[in-house]
């Protein structure tokens, strides 16, 4: 299916409609996500046409020509318009070769992202100092706060509006956790690398490993999953009508397990939003459950949040070191469960133990109503599959390449 945007004439554009929408205060705070970060020419490759942006104390300003560019890209128009339209990601352009770095280092066009989507979109770049979350009495939100299955609905939705994810305890029985371990060690055992529905990566003694399996509903003890009371409850307290995913679909229910000390492949994610491969107009908003059958704790691989970020973007970093932001981590154990925003900016470090229990969880994915793949794939994630060991390729690899 082809979405139903208006073409844009990319010389127009720039000299009318984005200053305009700067002048008026449509593109929020962009100038804040690319602080740091140097300027940024996009040229079209047919027929040459280019504009640098560059960000400075009062906004970012558009200059015509590339000549002052610290980075200079090069893609098609089409390609571009999917950046406008927010179908098209700089991590999506780059995994499928359609952008070309002329000048510079590539992965600075990937961290223009937030400020290319607040100048595009108007959807401001992540500020935690002005992020004010409030209860429904209006007092600060407690961003850690655990919940159980039975809460009041409206208290549960109003969380799940104002931080983007909620996180249940008690909510599978140890019975229940126990056919889930077997159905993941079953599918542990059956996957194969290169079969188009795995994750591999390569530890420190170069060992190819198991990190996810995709179609994990094939399994009789996940089947259910999509349909389970429960969980659809928790999908009907999404502001969007969100409807399961067939159980045997690829994104229906996957299984991830966290490993120590890899060296290679996408085990560990970087602070990311589920839609960082595009198709964020059409696909969007999505949930994802997660199911944990071990400890959530840093040891183990802790998957974190960004209270309030499901409705701006932020900037693709790494999720530990001095400046990392450490988010908001919550401490759930076998049985319990999270619920979020794809959008919502989560992240997934290295265990810091090498001794383990490490994570393991199973992953529910639930749709908007009406959501397509603007690219007629059958997962926008697909092009992760490419590596013949079932590795995903490391998107500095990749952009060192284009």
């Amino acid at each position: 299916m082809t979405p139903d945007f208006p073409t844009l004439d990319f010389d127009a554009y720039h000299r009318v409609d984005l200053p305009r929408r700067i002048a008026e205060g449509s593109t929020a705070n962009a100038a804040q996500g690319a602080r740091n970060l140097g300027s940024l020419g996009i040229r079209i490759r047919e027929g040459g046409a280019s504009y640098t942006y560059r960000a400075g104390a009062e906004g970012v300003e558009v200059l015509p020509g590339d000549d002052a560019a610290d980075v200079l890209i090069e893609l098609s128009r089409a390609a571009w318009q999917g950046l406008v339209d927010d179908l098209e990601s700089p991590a999506s352009l780059l995994y499928h070769g359609e952008v070309q770095g002329l000048r510079g280092n590539l992965m600075a066009f990937v961290q223009w992202e937030a400020s290319l989507r607040a100048l595009y979109l108007g959807r401001p770049v992540y500020d935690a100092e002005k992020i004010d979350l409030r209860d429904r009495e209006g007092k600060p939100l407690n961003p850690g706060q655990a919940f159980r299955l039975d809460d009041d609905r409206e208290t549960l939705r109003h969380f799940l509006s104002e931080a983007g994810y909620l996180y249940f305890q008690g909510a599978f029985s140890e019975e229940e956790v126990a056919g889930f371990r077997a159905a993941a060690s079953t599918l542990h055992e059956r996957a194969t690398p290169g079969d188009q529905k795995s994750w591999w990566v390569k530890n420190r003694q170069g060992e190819n490993t198991l990190c996810r399996t995709l179609q994990a509903g094939s399994m009789p003890q996940l089947a259910g999953l999509p349909s389970d009371p429960r969980l659809l409850a928790l999908a009907e307290l999404a502001e969007t009508k969100m409807v399961p995913h067939d159980p045997g679909e690829l994104d229906s229910v996957s299984v991830l397990w966290k490993l120590p000390e890899i060296d290679e492949g996408l085990a560990d994610l970087p602070w990311h939003r589920d839609c960082g491969m595009g198709g964020h107009a059409t696909m969007c908003p999505t949930l994802v459950v997660s199911i944990f059958l071990g400890p959530n704790t840093p040891e183990a691989g802790q998957l974190r949040f960004l209270p309030g970020s499901w409705k701006t973007t932020f900037r693709v970093s790494e999720a530990t070191g001095e400046n990392a932001r450490p988010g908001v981590r919550v401490p759930a154990g076998p049985g319990d469960l999270t619920v979020h925003y794809g959008d919502g900016w989560h992240a997934s470090p290295s265990p810091t133990s090498s001794e383990g229990p490490f994570r393991s969880s199973i992953l529910v994915s639930f749709k908007r109503e009406g959501a397509y793949n603007h690219r007629g794939e059958r997962h926008y994630n697909d092009v992760l599959l490419g590596d013949g060991e079932g590795q995903v390729s490391d998107m500095r690899e990749i952009a060192a390449r284009s």
